[in-house]
C-alpha cells in the first residue's frame, strides 16, 4: 500500500528534528531516517496495524518507540499520515490547533 504524509504529518516531523537537534543533529537525522522508514514499511505492508483511534472518521494510531504517535487514515488503496506527536505532548491541544478534518488534511497532500 502506498503511504503518503500530509502536510501536518511534515511540520510534526520538522517540529521533532527542530527540537531533537538541540542534543545532537546527528540523532535528529538518524530518528527521522528512523521513523520514516518504519512508517512506510509497517504501515505500508500491514496497514491495519495501528489500532483503531477515532473509528467515525477511520483514523488509526501506532506508536514508534513507545513514545511517538503516529495517527494515519486508510482511504482506497491508500494510507495518510494526519499527525506525528511526541507521546509527552497534549495530543488534544496538538489537534486543536491542527484541526482535523480528515479529509481537508488528506486533500491537501495531493496537492
Amino acid at each position: 500500500m502506498k503511504v503518503f504524509l500530509t502536510q501536518a504529518a511534515e511540520d510534526c516531523l520538522w517540529a521533532i528534528w527542530d527540537h531533537d537537534r538541540l542534543y545532537s543533529e546527528s540523532l535528529a537525522d538518524s530518528f527521522q531516517r528512523d521513523i520514516d522508514r518504519f512508517i512506510r514499511d509497517a504501515i505500508g505492508a500491514n496497514p491495519e496495524i495501528g489500532h483503531v483511534w477515532h473509528a467515525p472518521r477511520g483514523i488509526r494510531r501506532l506508536i514508534f518507540r513507545r513514545r511517538h504517535n503516529i495517527f494515519y487514515a486508510l482511504r482506497g488503496d491508500a494510507a495518510f499520515v494526519l499527525f506525528i506527536f511526541d507521546g509527552r505532548m497534549d495530543i488534544n491541544q496538538q489537534i486543536a490547533e491542527a484541526g482535523l478534518d480528515v479529509e481537508a488534511l488528506i486533500t491537501r497532500s495531493e496537492d
